[in-house]
């Protein structure tokens, strides 16, 4: 939704402000308030923060991170996935007094939009906003991530997933878009079915590309380590997602694909049948559930991310010779 340059007006904008230390929450508000932020509701409990997340649509959210790392960045990867709240594409923001580059990096990884390091000063604040506002990055979905795109264009490469245009209702509600405020349902609407296509073709083809680089490594008789934990996480999140759509053929097809991956799990159940089941099903589900187009572009993909995660692999460890192909399979699960 672009159009002309419009003068900002935070008084139209609704904030949910969290912090549990008291004085830290009122510092945080009294810069809201100056920077023109009039509609701020303040809490202090995470239980209370989470309830408000699920049953209200704040156009901005502000929480500060220490001491709840844990269950807030659960919240904002949630919020993404869309399974809390009513927008995943709500302007999302953390404060934090810890610098810590492990932290730091668990935030921007949650797809939190931003993080603001304490102490600071109103002008400061302003200006991070300001951004979110007239600069907020595209999102990118991927198997595992939903939020800010912040690769640079060097580094988006085959199956590093494709862009969307999040709706900004920050930007919207500040700006006095009237036209763009009548149509944001609508406009969220459109993103969450294109974020949904999209996290679910991702799916598949983590699957996909997994079993394959395995098998390949395989058969050119080296050492293939597969990580079947990730592939059962995998199939029951593409389980869940469309069982919650009723997506019929898809859905059926998933549950049995998941089954598969949980049966590799068991004592006999790492076989070569079972691999290449995996992949079968999984392109299955891809078709039943987004169809010919989005298949053709998908193998395409799948081929070029299996071949250069293959290159990053070698020169791999040769495995003894003479081994049948179910010994080399149990070894490599091993």
């Amino acid at each position: 939704m672009g159009g002309a340059m419009r003068n900002i007006d935070y008084r139209r904008a609704s904030v949910l402000l969290f912090d549990p230390v008291g004085i830290n929450l009122r510092n945080t508000r009294y810069a809201l308030h100056e920077i023109g932020f009039r509609e701020i509701s303040c809490l202090g409990s995470i239980n209370e923060f989470k309830r408000r997340l699920e049953d209200t649509s704040p156009d901005l959210i502000i929480a500060e991170l220490v001491n709840n790392e844990n269950e807030l960045l659960r919240a904002v990867r949630a919020v993404r996935a869309g399974e809390l709240g009513r927008n995943p594409f709500v302007v999302f923001a953390f404060t934090s007094w810890v610098r810590d580059s492990h932290v730091m990096k668990q935030a921007i990884d949650s797809g939190v939009d931003d993080v603001i390091i304490r102490p600071f000063s109103t002008a400061f604040v302003e200006e991070r906003i300001r951004t979110l506002v007239k600069a907020r990055k595209p999102f990118v979905v991927t198997s595992d991530y939903i939020g800010p795109d912040r690769r640079k264009d060097i580094d988006r490469g085959i199956g590093a997933g494709n862009r969307v245009d999040a709706p900004n209702t920050l930007q919207v509600v500040t700006e006095g878009d009237e036209s763009a405020i009548d149509e944001a349902n609508r406009w969220i609407a459109e993103a969450r079915r294109t974020v949904e296509t999209e996290r679910i073709r991702r799916l598949c083809m983590r699957l996909t590309v997994g079993v394959e680089v395995g098998l390949r490594e395989l058969s050119s008789g080296n050492v293939a380590v597969l990580d079947l934990e990730d592939l059962a996480r995998t199939a029951k999140e593409l389980r869940l997602r469309l069982a919650r759509q009723s997506a019929g053929e898809a859905s059926r097809i998933a549950f049995a694909l998941y089954q598969v991956c949980e049966e590799l799990l068991g004592e006999g159940g790492f076989t070569m049948a079972n691999l290449n089941l995996i992949k079968e099903l999984a392109m299955g589900v891809l078709t039943a559930f987004a169809g010919g187009d989005s298949v053709a572009t998908s193998v395409k993909e799948i081929e070029a991310t299996v071949e250069a995660l293959r290159r990053r692999l070698a020169p791999a460890r040769q495995l003894e010779s003479g081994k049948s192909k179910e010994a080399e399979l149990q070894r490599a699960a091993s």
